[in-house]
């Protein structure tokens, strides 16, 4: 898992050459199945701190069988240094030099509303044996591919295209 947070940081650190860019790992790393998948994830306000957090919700889906029922796993995942702002109904998180990167706002109405991540920002998933770890990184320009990228300890294909391009290759879930 260092190794994760190590080039997740590397990564951050190699953005911020060219635009201001930062990354915040989340304190939380509950255990979940290893070769489980995500089915649901939400982003939500925190109330107690008032910064950005995560509910994500793993399944043993993949591996259902007559002897082993389908399970499903909630975990939040707190993201420390993120602030709400609610004029602008905006989480901010706090860049290099000192200026301030949006990460995500709320969507739709007051009656309903959702919040997405914004342009500059990805959440990186990192299972090691079942044990995750997320990881928010951010900078003050749009960047392409997928916003939630999920990667396990294993040297899958799809693993090893994650970590060179930021995405697995098409027809890959």
């Amino acid at each position: 898992m260092r190794v994760a947070i190590f080039l997740t940081s590397l990564f951050a650190a190699s953005v911020s050459a060219i635009a201001s860019g930062t990354g915040v790992v989340s304190p939380d790393h509950p255990q979940t199945f290893a070769y489980g998948e995500v089915i649901w994830r939400q982003l939500y306000l925190e109330r107690a701190s008032g910064g950005l957090a995560a509910r994500i919700t793993f399944s043993n889906l993949p591996y259902v069988s007559d002897d082993e029922p389908r399970r499903d796993e909630s975990f939040d995942f707190r993201f420390p240094g993120t602030k709400f702002d609610a004029t602008r109904r905006t989480f901010f998180v706090n860049g290099r030099g000192g200026q301030t990167i949006p990460v995500a706002r709320f969507r739709g109405d007051s009656f309903c509303s959702w919040v997405d991540l914004a342009r500059g920002a990805k959440i990186y998933l990192h299972k090691e044996s079942g044990r995750v770890t997320a990881i928010l990184t951010a900078t003050d320009r749009p960047r392409a591919g997928s916003q939630w990228i999920e990667t396990d300890d294993n040297w899958s294909l799809q693993n090893l295209l994650v970590a060179l391009f930021g995405q697995p290759a098409p027809g890959l879930p």
